[in-house]
């Protein structure tokens, strides 16, 4: 107890000393009843106290007689510093004394604070800094900022009180920045109470001065209430309001003090320190006469998930992402607690004839969305016993997957696309419907190698769930489209939903026009050949069904697709490729490492970009689905997922330091990696070539992966704040490495799915000096065939003949024809991978001839290195120039390497499968 009242003693001297520095106004001093006397002071031209240390020394008020009632006091020069009288002092342990005998009254509601012992009611209230609640009549009271700096190390004790001047009333004007009227000599000043133990100061910005004590004031006849000002520097720091026991006072009228006469305020050696661990908190003086009330200052109040707001909240978003990025239109279905909560369409399903987005009857193409299609009747054939999710598929098949090593593949190695199999492109997409082919007719003559051991690796594979729709229509005995429109659209009445192709007439004038560009025509229906991989066609409110059913234990209405445990165990983690990073389900993308957990899935056509994404615990799920350009569409249905989960589930990360080892563990990411999902055995290898990705390690310690992008185009850093583990700077996805000793195995972020990740790439085929070499090998042969004709016109000016014997001259005349096939081979490889990007249509087969044109002429590139090398020799031996034998030596190493591409490169094979 004698230590609070200690601390209550000096902390409330402090207080008083500071309001009156930082106010800068001129303070009358308070004699006591029977000596009062009037007098007056000038105001003081020095700046205000605002403009002080933010620690002060301690200084006493000089006694001086009341001012008179009239006229104002004229200005005056100040006074100098002088010492008190002795008389004048007490001593701290009267001071103790006389504060502990002052009566408790429990402060009235809101921030005011009673003053026992006040003749009249005053107000003291600091400088304002921001306001946070004007719609309220009183302002909110704050959480208490943290102590100055010097609070840290031992502070000086205040000196006892001392009868002080009266203080100055304000005015009470409407307005807050009215100016203070001069206090009337009946007006005494009231006296405050004993401080609250807990009570912190604002920490002031720190001002060069000679000065580092706690400034002191002497009220009188209690000790003061301790406070500090915030200074004008720290604008988010809290306002706190000190008030008389007046009900009737308002807030808004009241003034900050004027700055207080530093003539008036005389030197006083410190106490005896206390230290600022001593001043904690108390919770049980919150009612104590003198507290301040602060209410905390915290994040805005998360909205509530409302139909309302949330319609609200997507008009905001939605139709500036469509007039931005050129979409056509989009639709955006959520449901919640069983309910449908928001079902809308924007723009437009027919741009030309103008007719409107309806996600109760247009249909969209949702894409590899159709897959959790095909996994949940996986999963209802295992429900019924008769598919093993970790039996040989090949059980289960009419022909022969190939085996790796002799480790055969299973469901559940293709529900979490670990199977090991390269991408598969041709035939994906149909160019016409006379080119559909059967299921079972599309898996035997596409099957790619698999390239990975299974269960190791993740590489998405469109191939994988084709195939696992062929294993239900084989067992179930009837074709997959029956099958899910039986089992699956049945119970869910999604009545507007096929797999079929083309759509059935009933459903196909109601399609939404696919829209690949900006202001271009629209694309015909997309026919899917692997159909269980990606050939749905839905309305948004039926694929609300579906969210529901997945939502509520598998049960839509009164029928079930799934039961509870088999759900469950869908949508459990089945496979993390890397810890610390997101996971597969059996079938579902799940992201459960910031923020809630997350499952779901993406699609995309050449037209539509969709999502569908599931927070189980929230009950909660969304889907959006865009027609138009690719990354406009992406871009969109990212964003607003990211909004939504954001916005009502928010999840801040805590915050923690970058670990002493980022520098050592950024070294040994550093290099080049690519995608595990992608061709190997074939000429769509060269994709791998030229996207490849960079992990570089800056000067910070932090590292950047080139393929890592955020949403304003700019390549994003990572600190590691785990081993091997990095966060986002200035946000909250995660990055991390898989190691096997020192060695880095993989990488990858949360921006993506734990279907795929970062491999590093062989040496002996980097692209780092691989693409250097194959543009300088294309250079020299691109200049000599520019320099031959130039040469032939300058001999024939000059009368210069080449010496050349007839061998000589065939040897220089076939090299110059290899060269010129070398070049026509390197374009038309440009030629077809620019094909195949612009629209993979065209691997449907239709560009066959012109693979094969190309393999012949890389095996060309064999004879015409050969020539070339020859044609070298010749040229090094004879008499000729030095610059003709370096241009024949440079042209031969030229043919060598385009023989070593041709063959590293994967473009001669003999099957046409890629």
């Amino acid at each position: 107890m004698k230590s609070k009242r200690w601390m209550r003693a000096i902390g409330a001297a402090g207080v008083v000393g500071a309001v009156l520095l930082a106010a800068g106004s001129a303070a009358a001093q308070q004699t006591p009843p029977a000596a009062a006397a009037p007098s007056s002071r000038p105001a003081d031209p020095r700046p205000p106290a605002s403009a002080f240390p933010a620690t002060t020394t301690a200084l006493p008020l000089r006694p001086a007689p009341a001012p008179p009632a009239a006229p104002p006091p004229s200005p005056t020069r100040s006074e100098p510093l002088r010492p008190p009288p002795p008389q004048e002092r007490e001593s701290p342990a009267a001071a103790i004394a006389r504060a502990a005998a002052t009566p408790r009254v429990a402060p009235p509601a809101g921030v005011q604070i009673a003053a026992p012992g006040a003749a009249a009611p005053s107000r003291v209230e600091t400088t304002p800094v921001r306001s946070i609640a004007p719609s309220r009549a009183a302002p909110a009271p704050r959480a208490p900022a943290k102590a100055p700096a010097a609070a840290t190390k031992p502070a000086p004790s205040l000196s006892p009180p001392k009868p002080s001047k009266p203080a100055a009333t304000a005015p009470t004007p409407t307005s807050s920045t009215a100016p203070a009227r001069k206090p009337e000599p009946s007006e005494p000043a009231s006296k405050p109470t004993a401080p609250n133990a807990g009570a912190v100061a604002a920490k002031p910005a720190p001002i060069p001065t000679a000065t580092a004590n706690l400034p002191t004031a002497r009220p009188a006849p209690a000790p003061p209430l301790p406070s500090q000002q915030p200074p004008a520097a720290q604008p988010a720091a809290p306002t706190v309001i000190l008030t008389d026991t007046d009900p009737t006072a308002s807030p808004a009228s009241s003034n900050p003090l004027p700055a207080s006469d530093p003539a008036r305020i005389e030197a006083l050696p410190p106490l005896a320190p206390v230290a600022a661990s001593d001043l904690t908190l108390d919770p049980n003086a919150a009612g104590a006469p003198g507290a301040i009330l602060v209410e905390a200052v915290g994040a805005a109040p998360i909205p509530q998930l409302g139909a309302a707001d949330l319609e609200a909240y997507v008009d905001g978003l939605v139709p500036q992402a469509i007039a931005r990025g050129g979409l056509a239109g989009a639709v955006v279905v959520v449901v919640k607690d069983g309910q449908l909560l928001l079902s809308k369409g924007y723009g437009y399903a027919d741009v030309e004839r103008r007719k409107p987005m309806d996600p109760a009857r247009t249909l969209l193409r949702p894409g590899s969305i159709s897959k959790l299609f095909t996994w949940t009747a996986v999963m209802q054939l295992v429900e019924r016993g008769k598919l093993d999710l970790d039996a040989d598929v090949n059980g289960y098949l009419d022909f022969k997957i190939r085996d790796y090593y002799g480790q055969p593949i299973t469901l559940r190695h293709l529900m979490t696309h670990s199977a090991g199999f390269e991408e598969s492109s041709k035939h994906l997409f149909a160019a016409d419907p006379s080119r559909l082919l059967k299921l079972g007719d599309y898996l035997k003559a596409v099957q790619p190698r698999r390239i990975y051991a299974p269960g190791t690796v993740p590489a998405y594979s469109n191939y994988g769930a084709a195939l696992a729709g062929y294993i239900v229509e084989r067992v179930a005995g009837q074709p997959f489209d029956d099958y899910v429109e039986e089992h699956l659209f049945e119970p869910l009445r999604m009545h507007r939903s096929s797999f079929r192709q083309p759509l059935p007439k009933g459903l196909a004038g109601d399609m939404a026009q696919g829209y690949v560009a900006v202001g271009a025509a629209p694309v015909p229906f997309e026919l899917v050949n692997p159909a269980p991989a990606g050939s749905l066609s839905s309305t948004g409110e039926d694929m609300a069904h579906f969210m529901l059913a997945q939502l509520d234990q598998g049960r839509y209405g009164g029928d079930a697709i799934l039961q509870p445990h088999t759900l469950q165990s869908m949508q459990a983690t089945a496979l993390r490729p890397i810890p610390g990073l997101d996971a597969m389900t059996l079938g579902f993308f799940r992201r459960d490492g910031r923020g809630p957990v997350v499952i779901g899935h993406g699609g995309a056509t050449e037209a539509f970009q969709s999502s569908l994404m599931l927070l189980p615990m929230h009950r909660l799920g969304v889907f959006v689905s865009a027609d138009g350009p690719a990354r406009a569409g992406r871009a969109l249905h990212r964003d607003l997922v990211e909004a939504v989960i954001r916005r009502y589930y928010p999840s801040p990360a805590a915050d923690m330091p970058t670990l002493p080892t980022a520098h050592l563990h950024g070294e040994q990411l550093r290099g080049r990696y690519e995608n595990s999902r992608g061709s190997a055995s074939n000429f769509l290898a060269m994709a791998r070539l030229f996207g490849s990705a960079t992990v570089v390690l800056n000067d910070d310690d932090t590292i950047a992966v080139s393929s890592l992008r955020g949403r304003d185009g700019r390549i994003k850093r990572w600190r590691e704040i785990e081993p091997y583990v990095w966060r986002e700077v200035d946000g909250d996805s995660r990055l991390a490495a898989k190691m096997s000793g020192t060695e880095v195995v993989a990488i990858s972020s949360d921006d993506v799915p734990a279907a795929m990740w970062l491999q590093p790439v062989p040496g002996w085929r980097s692209p780092g000096w691989m693409l250097l070499l194959l543009f300088a090998t294309l250079g020299v042969q691109a200049l000599a065939l520019c320099l031959w004709p130039i040469a032939a016109v300058v001999r024939y000016q000059t009368q210069r003949r080449l010496r050349l014997d007839g061998r000589e001259r065939d040897l220089r005349l076939l090299t110059m024809f290899g060269v010129i096939s070398n070049l026509l081979l390197a374009g038309l490889w440009w030629w077809l991978l620019a094909r195949a990007e612009a629209s993979v249509r065209a691997l449907d087969g239709g560009l066959d001839g012109w693979i094969r044109l190309a393999q012949l002429l890389g095996l060309l590139c064999v004879p015409i290195a050969i020539v070339a090398c020859l044609n070298a020799r010749a040229a090094w031996g004879g008499p000729m120039q030095r610059l003709r034998r370096v241009c024949a030596v440079a042209i031969a190493a030229a043919c060598v390497a385009m023989v070593w591409f041709v063959f590293a490169l994967k473009t001669i094979s003999w099957s046409l499968v890629y």
